[in-house]
């Protein structure tokens, strides 16, 4: 289906009282569309893990982990247990969580689990044991059984959570979030982390109509004005913040944390060019390195 027309009937949908919730269990119940998801995660868990080794050497299996949104999927709880001997956290604003994936996400973990727990240095037959603790459970009573919690962000302000969390990560969901909201989120996991632990967290500063449509630039977004952007994404499905790298250095850098930055995208030659001149007045000095970056994976620890 044409993305123009899809984008039609998601907003004809979301102008419906409850439309939000109702596509979200369309989408990801019904329809199933987040199938590909439990891949994904185990495809980047790996450099999760790489980082806990580098950040606590010998000591990478006994951190505790928090997922921050995890989806729909129970795949990174699995990935989680895997790679670390401690409990851990997954949480997710929207109560995503589904069955719907359970048995692809078990699927997942017996075709990668193997070269994870190797990665991870797990003790032999760490999958085996995983997926005999979820066999046969719906999606919260397996990640239970594999000391997973799961829930809101509040509940990392639950007291056996604080200055527990070795590793903070998320992966393409901070975008989302407005800025009042990722202030309050990344305040809440300062206060999580371990004195000497380290986040991870991948941001996709990209036009999210361009993953359908190549047509336009990745950064289209950047030359509407607020009221035009709000009128198109100001809503809790679409919605996404439109801060660039600079942005995110400035609020990570303002709750203690310093900041490594990996840029996983670039702007290519090949993609649609970028007119400075049409960007909105917000966005005009925006530097050339901000423009630059499509998807940065942002490292954080405390000096």
């Amino acid at each position: 289906m044409n993305w123009r027309l899809k984008s039609a009937l998601r907003h004809a949908l979301l102008a419906l009282p409850g439309g939000d919730a109702l596509y979200r269990w369309l989408t990801y119940t019904l329809m199933g569309s987040m199938s590909a998801m439990p891949a994904k995660w185990f495809r980047v868990f790996p450099s999760r893990v790489e980082l806990l080794q580098r950040s606590f050497g010998s000591d990478a299996r006994s951190q505790s982990l928090w997922c921050f949104d995890s989806g729909a999927t129970m795949a990174a709880g699995l990935a989680m247990a895997v790679a670390t001997d401690e409990p851990g956290l997954l949480t997710d604003r929207w109560n995503r969580l589904t069955d719907r994936y359970c048995a692809t996400s078990r699927q997942v973990l017996r075709e990668k689990g193997p070269d994870l727990a190797r990665l991870s240095r797990a003790t032999e037959g760490r999958v085996e044991w995983v997926l005999s603790k979820t066999a046969g459970r719906r999606a919260i009573p397996a990640l239970t059984a594999v000391r997973m919690a799961y829930g809101d962000h509040a509940a990392a302000e639950q007291p056996e959570w604080s200055g527990r969390f070795g590793c903070v990560f998320s992966s393409g969901t901070l975008e989302h979030y407005a800025p009042d909201g990722l202030e309050r989120q990344v305040g809440r996991m300062a206060c999580a982390l371990r004195p000497d632990g380290v986040m991870s967290h991948v941001v996709d500063h990209r036009d999210h109509r361009w993953h359908a449509d190549k047509r336009l630039s990745p950064l289209a977004h950047l030359t509407l004005s607020e009221d035009a952007f709000m009128r198109r994404y100001g809503n809790p499905v679409e919605y996404h913040n439109r801060w660039l790298h600079g942005r995110f250095v400035e609020l990570f850098s303002r709750h203690g944390f310093a900041v490594q930055c990996e840029t996983l995208r670039e702007y290519q030659p090949e993609m649609v060019p970028l007119d400075r001149a049409r960007l909105a007045p917000e966005f005009r000095d925006a530097t050339d390195n901000d423009l630059h970056a499509l998807v940065t994976h942002f490292i954080l620890t405390r000096p």
